[in-house]
């Protein structure tokens, strides 16, 4: 059909019949599309099984709404410290010179270092004859060379030696390679060695000033780890406060070590000793507060162990939800005077002693996998329950074990040392050094400052 108004009848009737049954096929796949979208959402898996090499479908959780961002993540445009001007003299497009001054149409910066060789500065000092005292006179300049000791390392390179070492925890040999490589440089192992040795002879008297900053603390964290000197066996030990750390090597790990830097009783300090329950620091008869931490994993260690056994998880639990208890002990009105708020934290200690008394003494002479750490924990009862009584104390000794990982890693990285020397010049710069970071200070900086004094 050409045209709807030219068509016959005939034609016209045959195209309504068409269309008719058009709108029926249309109207039937309607219904059978609205069908389909009720049955979506029900259980249609199908009732035989996949093959056990098909993995199963993993529904999608829904993904929480990223937290907006308080600004962009793109580096803060720093100042130039040089600027390089690009223009032309003459147009690009008729070669006519141009007149008059340019304006900025962009700028962009680069962030770039200077690969410089080493520098050697020759300091001449000179002599004049003087006509009244009738002698020559020089100046001495042996403070404003900038070196250490009677050598000719300045405080710059010596500060950098002594930070790659420390800081980066780079062997001797990496480093001879680096200055070599970046600075043409070419030192000998002896030669970095000395350095290392002549800057923690300089840093010596402040190391010796961090025990005594130990010593006069309220708390102190204690730790210790195991350490090489020269093929044998030795332990690095560490005491440390929120901002002090003083670290030393022993060939020991008994309790004289401790008695040497706290005493046995007050006598060198008066504050809380917060370690582990490793016997040797049981001599310190002061205040004690025992590591929470540890203690748990211990229990959560035996559970694993003996994972089928109700008593043992009812006795974790009630351990646990007890600690947590004390731990969120915000302590007494802040209003009541300073006797009073002592005597509510004597009595909340002494509540929470007793609580943890009677969960562990029914099982300490029995057969169930408890029994030894209940026996621990009655033990160190009164040692557990110490940063009650103290609210600048806490309930674990994780300060320690953060602090001494730097001295794990440097181990496992640069072996041991080769004499009781090279163990105390590894003490003292990782004192110093730990103790500038603790107190966010920049310890190139503060190595710089401590050589040009």
């Amino acid at each position: 059909m050409s045209d709807i108004l030219t068509a016959t009848r005939e034609e016209l009737i045959a195209l309504v019949y068409d269309l008719i049954d058009r709108v029926h096929a249309q109207e039937a796949q309607i219904a059978y599309l609205k069908d389909q979208l009720h049955q979506k959402g029900k259980d249609n898996t199908p009732t035989v099984k996949p093959p056990v090499f098909v993995k199963a479908n993993i529904q999608k959780k829904k993904k929480a709404p990223r937290k907006k961002r308080e600004g962009s993540y793109h580096r803060t445009r720093e100042v130039p410290t040089q600027q390089i001007f690009h223009s032309f003299s003459h147009c690009p497009n008729c070669n006519e010179q141009l007149l008059g001054k340019g304006s900025v149409g962009y700028t962009r910066t680069v962030i770039e270092l200077p690969i410089v060789p080493y520098q050697v500065i020759e300091h001449v000092i000179l002599k004049h004859w003087c006509i009244n005292c009738q002698k020559r006179v020089m100046p001495t300049v042996s403070n404003s060379l900038e070196v250490i000791g009677h050598g000719n390392i300045g405080i710059n390179l010596a500060s950098t030696i002594v930070t790659m070492r420390d800081r980066l925890r780079l062997p001797l040999p990496v480093i001879k390679t680096y200055l070599k490589l970046f600075y043409q440089l070419d030192l000998s192992m002896g030669e970095l060695t000395e350095i290392l040795h002549t800057v923690a002879a300089v840093g010596k008297p402040q190391y010796d000033n961090l025990l005594d900053q130990i010593r006069s603390a309220d708390s102190v964290h204690a730790d210790e780890t195991g350490g090489r000197e020269n093929g044998q066996n030795g332990y690095f030990w560490s005491f440390s406060t929120k901002n002090i750390h003083y670290l030393m090597y022993r060939k020991s790990r008994g309790k004289q070590v401790v008695e040497e830097v706290v005493g046995n009783d007050s006598e060198k300090f008066n504050g809380v000793l917060t370690t582990d329950f490793y016997a040797a620091y049981n001599t310190y008869t002061g205040f004690h507060q025992r590591c929470w931490v540890h203690f748990l994993r211990d229990i959560h260690e035996l559970k694993q162990q003996y994972r089928k056994h109700p008593p043992l998880n009812i006795w974790a639990k009630q351990v646990k939800q007890l600690y947590e208890e004390a731990r969120e002990y915000s302590g007494p009105d802040p209003t009541l005077p300073i006797g009073k708020a002592l005597e509510e934290r004597l009595a909340k200690q002494q509540e929470f002693e007793n609580r943890l008394r009677s969960i562990c003494e029914p099982y300490i002479q029995t057969d169930m996998p408890m029994s030894t750490l209940c026996a621990r924990a009655v033990t160190y009862l009164q040692e557990l329950f110490v940063f009650i009584r103290f609210p600048n104390v806490k309930p674990d000794n994780n300060p320690a074990e953060r602090i001494i990982r730097h001295t794990v890693t440097a181990r496992k990285i640069q072996g041991g040392t080769r004499s009781p020397k090279g163990s105390e010049t590894k003490a003292i710069l990782t004192s110093l050094f730990d103790s500038w970071k603790l107190q966010n200070l920049n310890p190139l900086e503060q190595c710089r400052l401590l050589l040009a004094t």
